[in-house]
């Protein structure tokens, strides 16, 4: 399986999950996301696949890079 295929995997399996927002904007009255709603999620499918992601910023610039850790191949999202 390729990074790809393994990113397309993950976003399925993420996808079924079941998210609470757990953060609540009391002035204007909604919930939202945090990030630790979903991040732990994200980081055991990501250990199942064999994908790694870092995130890394400049001034200007945030950047995601994913690793295949099976064959090293990067895909990078900026």
């Amino acid at each position: 399986m390729n990074v790809y295929q393994k990113l397309n995997q993950a976003r399925s399996l993420f996808h079924k999950t079941k998210l609470q927002k757990t953060g609540h904007n009391k002035f204007a009255g909604y919930k939202y996301f945090e990030l630790g709603d979903f991040l732990p999620y994200v980081q055991q499918i990501f250990h199942d696949l064999g994908l790694c992601s870092v995130v890394s910023f400049t001034q200007d610039m945030a950047t995601l890079s994913i690793t295949d850790l099976e064959d090293g191949t990067v895909v990078i999202v900026t």
